[in-house]
Formats: structure tokens, C-alpha cells, sequence
């Protein structure tokens, strides 16, 4: 078995950044002991994992004729159909005992997690709505963070504003990564940002990341007026990247994203511990 084949097939970095988020919860809860932090980890872990391989057995036949996804494991048979199945059902039922093992509301809301994942290629259908949908479906990661620490669905503000912020960041995201596929997409139905103003990426992404740094904002200010400064380097990596749109892969703009998950941990870990 090639270990590194399968961990690029589940984009296991992509698992490793979100994480983060779910730990980030867990402290807003501010109740954990090493069994949550254990548990929590790898049932964020396993969710990632499971929506990660469903999109890519849901987008299989779009993946066969796009020209920039005709290498991945899945279209040149080395992973096969039968595996990513299994891969997938694995990685489930592991998220769905995890999180019964944390606790009962976890355990309810688990499904809710997996169809969020499942549902996330067919709203590609629909005009915008899936760059919502999928940042909804990772931000919602740390509400889970908090349901899994706690037991109980959160009230507190600080939980919605920061799960607005990631959701609009990671829209953001998906704007930008889609816009590499603008000319398939237009050419297979897709209703994507890029297809319908293409002309208009920048700006698009523009808003999307003020929208997430708003929000981003009044969470550390409620936290603490200090905790404002946070703001400073996580704004300069949203903003930044925007001129590389269209002129560097989207990989390398993926560098960009990569600290903002940790900065925003770090600061939770310097109120809360």
C-alpha cells in the first residue's frame, strides 16, 4: 500500500488545517480535559476526512473530463471506486463512535456534519451558493468543538461570530480555488462566482474577507480590546493574496491560508489556559 498516495487522495493537510477550528470551540466551551482533547481530534479528523472523499466520489465524472483533475487517484484507478468507499464508511463510523464517546448531543449532531459534506458538490448547481455552503460546512467545525466539549448547543456569541468569520474566510477560499476551473465549469453547468463574473473574482474575494474580518473583530473585542491585534497579521494574509489571483496557482496561495488557523488557536490558548 502506498501510504502517500492515500494520504494525498484524503488531502490530509486540508484535515490537518482544519483542526484548529474544532479545537478552537473546545476552549470557547472552556471545558476539556485529555480524553476531549483526544476524542475531539479524531473525530474532526475522521468528519474531514469523510467529506473530503465523498466530494471527490460525488465529482468523479466531472473529474474524468476536467483536464486539471484527470491525475487524481480516484480517474487513474489508483485508488479504486470500492476503496474510496470504504475509506469513506470507515472514516464515518469512526467520526459517529467518537463523537458518541464525547457525548450524546455530539453523537446527535454527527449526521448533520456528514450530509453538510455529502451535499456540498450538488449545490454547484446553484448560483453562489456553494462557496456559502462549504464554508458554512468547515465553520460549522467549530460549533462542533463546542458541542463536543460541553454537550450542549452553544448560546455563546463569541461561538457564532468566529464560526461567521471561518465561514466566510473559507468561502473566500473556495472562490479562488475555483476560479482556476472557470472555463470547464461554464462549459459543464456549474454556477460558480468565477463563471458568472469573472471579471469580478477580486472583488468578490475582497468582500468575502471583510466580511470575515468584521466579524473576526468584534469576536477579539468582546474577548479582549488587546486581542485586537490578532487582527493585524491575519488581515495582512487574507489581503495580501489577492494579488496573486490569477497569476499563482492555487497552491501557492494555500500558503497564505495555512497560519491563520493557528494564530487564531494561539490567542484562544494565550486567554484561556
Amino acid at each position: 500500500m502506498n501510504i502517500k498516495k492515500y494520504l494525498n487522495f484524503i488531502k490530509i493537510e486540508h484535515t490537518v488545517f482544519d483542526l484548529p477550528f474544532a479545537y478552537a470551540g473546545m476552549l470557547l466551551a472552556n471545558y476539556f480535559n485529555l480524553k476531549i482533547i483526544i476524542l475531539l481530534g479524531i473525530a474532526s479528523t475522521a468528519a474531514r476526512i469523510s467529506g473530503m472523499v465523498i466530494n471527490r466520489i460525488v465529482d468523479l465524472p466531472l473529474d474524468k473530463e476536467n483536464p486539471r483533475t484527470q491525475k487524481r487517484e480516484l480517474v487513474t484507478g489508483e485508488i479504486s471506486l470500492m476503496n474510496a468507499w470504504l475509506i469513506f464508511f470507515i472514516s464515518t463510523i469512526i467520526f459517529i463512535i467518537s463523537s458518541f464517546l464525547l457525548n450524546f448531543l455530539a453523537f446527535i449532531f454527527s449526521p448533520i456534519l456528514i450530509l453538510l459534506f455529502y451535499l456540498y458538490p450538488f449545490t454547484k448547481r446553484y448560483k453562489i451558493i456553494s462557496h456559502i455552503f462549504l464554508g458554512f460546512s468547515i465553520g460549522i467545525i467549530v460549533i462542533g468543538g463546542y458541542i463536543g466539549s460541553r454537550g450542549i448547543f452553544p448560546t455563546n456569541a463569541l461561538i457564532w461570530l468566529l464560526t461567521i468569520s471561518v465561514s466566510f474566510w473559507i468561502s473566500s477560499f473556495d472562490i479562488i480555488y475555483q476560479n482556476q476551473d472557470r472555463d470547464f465549469d461554464k462549459d459543464h453547468g456549474i454556477k460558480s462566482i468565477p463563471v458568472l463574473y469573472p471579471n469580478r473574482v477580486k472583488e468578490f474575494v475582497f468582500i468575502f474577507y471583510l466580511i470575515s474580518i468584521v466579524f473576526l473583530s468584534i469576536f477579539y473585542y468582546l474577548i479582549n480590546l488587546l486581542y485586537l491585534l490578532f487582527i493585524i497579521p491575519i488581515a495582512f494574509l487574507y489581503f495580501y493574496r489577492i494579488k496573486y489571483i490569477n497569476k499563482k496557482d492555487v497552491d501557492f496561495i494555500f500558503k497564505f491560508d495555512i497560519p491563520i488557523p493557528f494564530i487564531i488557536l494561539s490567542s484562544l490558548i494565550i486567554k484561556f489556559i
